[in-house]
């Protein structure tokens, strides 16, 4: 459905379009091999959690124009676009620091922009390759993404993780800074651990969605998959993420990318930021920083804004957990290093910003 009168979209150039950052590209239909675009602003984006189905859009304008049109635009030599990532493995405070990261006229945060995750999933599907889709996508979705609403204003995109395929893509079709987010495997688990079933089917999801992304033939029989408990299903899940980041650092290269465990942002918010400030080349300073520390956004849930949140109350949260799993906790840990032969021991990710001992 389209909220724009047609008379008033007809009117519309795709210069119009592309050359106007309130033009958001909020997905793509490989049916109709169309980009859709939606009328917005940059507070509006920044408010969002995620940037998928559950941003409500009703009653935006919206349009769209076929990918051939755009990419007749966007020409494939064009100087790269900078573009900096919050790549993640969920549960680590990603929404929490994308959020955090928003300050006006200095950084934009894009969290979770479905378009990147409708640009992996064709990625996975060999749509690239058997031509069912153009193999320009991820670049020209990076391209637009990338577009500042003000030439000082830097875009940070924290994708989903279902879109981890594309750090490579990124690496090649923009300039700027990643950063590698996670949490610890037993963090990741009383993650999942906590919310029950609704997590135990995304922790599923997750892996059966990534389980081929490094090319490999599936490693685990049938039966084996189906004796898996919903941890264990986890804890491969974590392990093949890590593995997603360690094959990817190599391409991004020394200085464009840097590690964080979440427990070291939680522990030390202000000098986490001061480190991401440095790393991502904001330009914040210390006065922007401690506003950062000393306002609403990091007590508050990030995911839901009318909720409270601290890192004392996420500990008490997970402590009530682990003792609920006792010994399975460290059990299944354990298992998913034999179980998965690329898991690694110890800090999972060298370039840490803050060096942590676990």
């Amino acid at each position: 459905m389209r909220f724009m009168p047609d008379l008033e979209e007809a009117r519309l150039d795709i210069r119009d379009v592309l050359g106007d950052f309130c033009w958001f590209p909020q997905d793509y239909v490989p049916l109709s091999r169309t980009m859709s675009f939606v009328r917005t602003d940059p507070v509006t984006l920044a408010r969002q959690p995620f940037l998928d189905h559950r941003w409500n859009r009703r009653g935006y304008a919206q349009t769209s124009l076929t990918l051939d049109s755009i990419a007749g635009e966007l020409a494939p030599d064009a100087p790269l676009p900078q573009l900096n990532f919050i790549w993640h493995t969920s549960f680590c405070c990603s929404t929490l620091i994308a959020a955090a990261l928003n300050v006006a006229h200095r950084n934009l945060s894009l969290s979770e922009p479905v378009l990147m995750v409708t640009a992996a999933d064709l990625k996975r599907a060999g749509a690239y390759q058997d031509g069912k889709a153009s193999p320009r996508t991820p670049e020209i979705a990076l391209r637009l993404l990338a577009r500042r609403p003000e030439p000082h204003t830097a875009i940070t995109v924290k994708p989903s993780n279902f879109a981890n395929i594309l750090i490579r893509d990124a690496a090649r079709h923009t300039t700027g800074k990643s950063l590698f987010l996670y949490s610890d495997l037993p963090s990741f688990l009383l993650s999942v651990a906590k919310s029950g079933l609704q997590l135990s089917k995304y922790a599923r999801r997750l892996f059966f969605g990534i389980v081929q992304d490094d090319g490999k033939p599936l490693r685990w029989p049938a039966a084996d998959l189906f004796q898996m408990s919903d941890l264990e299903v986890a804890a491969i899940a974590w392990h093949m993420q890590i593995a997603e980041f360690r094959r990817s650092w190599a391409e991004l290269g020394e200085g464009r990318v840097a590690s964080l465990d979440c427990d070291a942002f939680l522990a030390d918010p202000r000098t986490a930021l001061e480190k991401l400030d440095a790393f991502f080349g904001y330009g914040f300073g210390p006065e922007t920083i401690r506003k950062i520390v000393g306002g609403p956004v990091l007590s508050r849930h990030a995911k839901l804004p009318q909720a409270p949140f601290s890192a004392q109350q996420r500990r008490v949260e997970q402590q009530a957990v682990r003792q609920f799993l006792g010994a399975d906790l460290d059990r299944i840990a354990e298992w998913s290093y034999g179980a998965y032969a690329e898991a690694v021991r110890g800090l999972p990710l060298p370039g840490a910003l803050i060096p942590t001992e676990k």
